[in-house]
């Protein structure tokens, strides 16, 4: 297929653009092969590629590119282990080994770029065999054999015959997902900056162009060419043989421009915990036999105009769906009956009847809350409901029957029908019929444009930094990035408790989120004293240093920026307040006194309404008191310090939510107490870089899937409708999947390991069934900051973690 010529919507990324991508579907079998004419450097090449990971979790292994062995035995490979890991294995005569990664590749939404680097010719047995992903080498160990021995041959590079997609020699171990931009280089050790490198405004590794040269064996596929698919284009002629692959495999799915597909990690979406359809064709097509399944996207429709296809392929029971996280909030569907149904409420007559051979349109309209589905590119009428809730998707329920969607990357529906060229108004996507007018394909060009993300790196305002003790007091610690203006103290160590500390309040100020205890002056254990223009400044107490700089103590400093500490006078409130506000990354510290008067509001500077309120008695020992919006109602509450489940009081936040100006209080003495001080922290959802949601468990460790719409690089969750911990985790101290290092904020207990989750592209996923955070049909809410967004404001998509 074509890559459309783009119109007037479309961005100016200033980079290197991939067009295509090649589709693996492995019930296919589908394979690329090619046998060198002679064999060549064996000790020395690199390989670089993007993958898209599709069908996980099958227990199988996912070949990425072979060279043969001989009967029984493996040859050489890359390939994702049945784990999930990623291995380079050379399994045929000497040496013997086996390398895995100790990261795992379990994202589907995005695009993971891969290198592998031999060189046996190397002295040091660690730089024998190097992997990279994303930019950045991955730690692993050899868990059969040891370091390729010094100038030793592997199979790579040997007159045998390759494979990608497939094990060599067996032809199995089939590949399930997209691959990109694919080079091998004959004869050297190249690093990932050859291929690849990090974009100056938001640190996301994006392709650039390999210029130099391959060597005897060395090729380039592009996958440009849909009549010639193993097409080389590296001047070499090294061209590949297709088996089990069509023209109709060429997607327009690329790390330049990352279309949404069917997401199987959505378990738990819908309430209707029915399980996730089983997925093929690089999750686009989705199937399932006796018993209702779900499936929706892995890119929200939040914000905007957005279109997308559905083709039925075979019918026992279908409907198509626009909805929300809980069904009972917002649903609307379209039966094959030619019924409509909003919120599961009693289906009323709405369209033509559809069957079999029949292409299914969605139009989301939700910035006007309209969805209008089409048949065979006729509208069946607009249907207007009020969205409700975090994030919506397109999807939908299947009973013993097949789907097909086409997102835009393939108008084709895996071959079923013809190819078309039906773009979107900004020149994105293939589409079987008409896109109408002024929708758009749910791709990540697109997403950059419509939501217009505007913080492309969450490190500019929320980072975090570790570091070990060393006793020397006063101590600088630098590698914020930026002033910090809220910073947050854990101990990882030993058992010492969370120190807060922000500009605001001023150096020497403690508070301790495991405690209610008052506002402490130079604390006895260790205080920050100072916020530095590269981060801050720590010194011990009376009695030592073990909260901040206990030596050989591990530590881990969250910090936020606000205004550099420059404050103002806010009077948008009946009580004055003292505010220091950034706007642009939703964040505010409110400074306040009591009046103990139902009703009375407080300025937060924000210019938008926040949607989580924490404040604390600095003297007095009243808790800590949190406002969410994934709690009951306006009226209830959480604490910070406790495990309770949430609590209602009208007293508390009068039954009100914030506006754009101010909170609103009661008389309790927790939040106003006559006379007496507090601090606020206020946050407001910005798109791509915060997000503060609920989710609802499903009891099992193919568990919940929370969608945030970017990388999260810290979350916070805790269970709403029963005791239990406040849990923090961030991508600091885990740096791959899976992430399992925890912090309880209500209490002081050093770092632990368990209840695993994985933070992805696009939001995190528990791996794990324990009640304290995906309990079966347990509520929970969460705080996430981000890394980056989904897709950048220059639409560079962020990559799979």
């Amino acid at each position: 297929m074509t890559f459309p010529i783009l119109g007037g919507g479309q961005l100016d990324t200033g980079g290197y653009q991939i067009d295509n991508s090649l589709r693996f579907n492995d019930d296919d079998t589908p394979y690329l092969q090619r046998t060198p004419t002679s064999s060549s450097n064996r000790k020395t090449w690199t390989w670089s590629g993007w993958v898209k990971r599709s069908n996980i979790g099958t227990g199988t292994t996912d070949a990425i590119f072979y060279a043969n062995g001989q009967s029984g035995i493996n040859g050489t490979g890359i390939r994702f282990t049945s784990s999930e890991k990623l291995s380079l294995i050379h399994d045929i005569g000497t040496p013997f080994l086996t390398w895995e990664s100790d990261m795992l590749f379990r994202d589907v939404s995005a695009w993971y770029h891969i290198v592998v680097k031999l060189d046996t010719t190397q002295a040091s047995a660690s730089d024998r065999l190097n992997l990279y992903v994303n930019g950045s080498e991955i730690t692993g160990s050899y868990t059969a054999g040891s370091a390729p021995a010094q100038n030793s041959d592997l199979k790579i590079n040997e007159n045998v015959s390759h494979t990608i997609g497939v094990r060599a020699f067996f032809n199995d171990l089939p590949i399930d997902g997209y691959m990109a931009e694919i080079n091998f280089v004959d004869g050297q050790a190249l690093s990932p900056s050859d291929f690849g490198e990090f974009d100056d405004d938001s640190g996301i590794w994006k392709p650039k162009q390999y210029t130099g040269s391959y060597g005897t064996n060395g090729f380039y596929l592009d996958f440009e060419n849909s009549g010639s698919l193993g097409a080389d284009q590296s001047g070499n002629g090294n061209n590949w043989t297709p088996t089990n692959l069509a023209s109709t495999d060429q997607t327009t799915d690329t790390p330049t421009n990352n279309f949404a597909t069917g997401n199987p990690l959505m378990i738990n979406y819908w309430i209707r915990t029915l399980g996730v359809a089983t997925a093929s064709q690089g999750n686009l097509e989705w199937s399932f036999g006796a018993g209702d399944k779900k499936v929706g996207a892995t890119i929200s429709t939040a914000g905007g105009k957005w279109y997308a296809e559905m083709r039925v392929n075979s019918l026992g029971s279908i409907t198509a769906l626009v909805s929300g996280y809980d069904a009972n909030e917002f649903e609307i569907g379209y039966n094959q009956a030619g019924n409509r149904q909003f919120n599961r409420a009693t289906p009323v007559s709405y369209g033509a009847s559809f069957g079999a051979g029949d292409v299914i349109g969605f139009a989301v309209d939700q910035d006007n809350n309209q969805v209008t589905f089409y048949k065979n590119g006729a509208s069946q009428g607009t249907l207007t409901n009020t969205f409700v809730g975090d994030a919506f998707f397109i999807g939908a329920f299947i009973y013993n029957a097949n789907i097909t969607f086409n997102f835009g990357q393939d108008s084709t529906f895996a071959g079923r029908e013809t190819e078309a060229s039906n773009t979107d108004q900004n020149g994105y996507g293939e589409f079987h019929h008409s896109v109408p007018s002024g929708y758009l394909a749910l791709c990540t060009q697109n997403l950059a444009t419509e939501l217009s993300p505007t913080i492309d790196d969450g490190s500019q305002y929320f980072n975090t930094v570790l570091y070990t003790g060393n006793g020397t007091n006063p101590r600088s610690l630098t590698g914020v990035g930026f002033q910090p203006d809220f910073t947050w103290i854990k101990n990882r160590t030993d058992a010492w408790g969370h120190g807060l500390a922000d500009s605001t309040r001023g150096g020497g100020k403690t508070l301790i989120t495991n405690a209610s205890a008052v506002e402490q002056t130079n604390y006895t254990w260790g205080y920050v004293d100072s916020f530095d223009s590269d981060g801050f400044t720590v010194d011990d107490g009376a009695s030592g240093d073990d909260f901040v700089n206990q030596t050989s103590d591990n530590y881990v400093a969250w910090n936020w920026k606000a205004n550099a500490g420059s404050t103002s006078s806010n009077t948008d409130g009946t009580i004055t307040s003292t505010v220091q506000a950034n706007p642009t990354a939703g964040f505010s510290i409110v400074l306040y006194s009591g009046n103990q008067t139902n009703g009375a509001t407080v300025g937060h500077g924000l210019g938008i309404a926040p949607q989580v309120v924490i404040v604390k008695e600095r003297n007095g020992t009243s808790g800590w008191i949190v406002k969410h919006p994934g709690l009951t109602d306006e009226g209830y509450y959480l604490i910070l310090n406790d495990t309770d489940a949430q609590s209602t009081a009208a007293n508390v936040w009068n039954d009100t939510n914030p506006s754009s100006t101010v909170f609103t209080l009661g008389n309790n003495t927790s939040v106003n107490e006559n006379t007496l001080n507090y601090v606020a922290y206020c946050f407001a959802e910005i798109e791509g870089y915060s997000k503060f949601g609920k989710y609802t468990g499903n009891g099992s460790t193919d568990g919940a899937f929370v969608y945030t719409g970017f990388r999260p690089a810290w979350v916070v969750s805790k269970r709403i409708d029963s005791t239990s911990d406040w849990l923090m985790r961030d991508t600091t101290r885990d740096p791959y999947n899976v992430t399992s290092l925890f912090l309880k904020v209500n209490a002081s207990n050093a770092e632990a390991s368990s209840g695993d989750i994985d933070i992805v592209s696009n939001g995190f996923k528990w791996r794990s069934s324990t009640a304290g955070q995906n309990g079966s049909g347990a509520s929970y809410i969460y705080l996430a900051f981000a890394e980056n967004p989904f897709t950048t404001s220059t639409g560079v998509p962020v990559t799979a973690r």
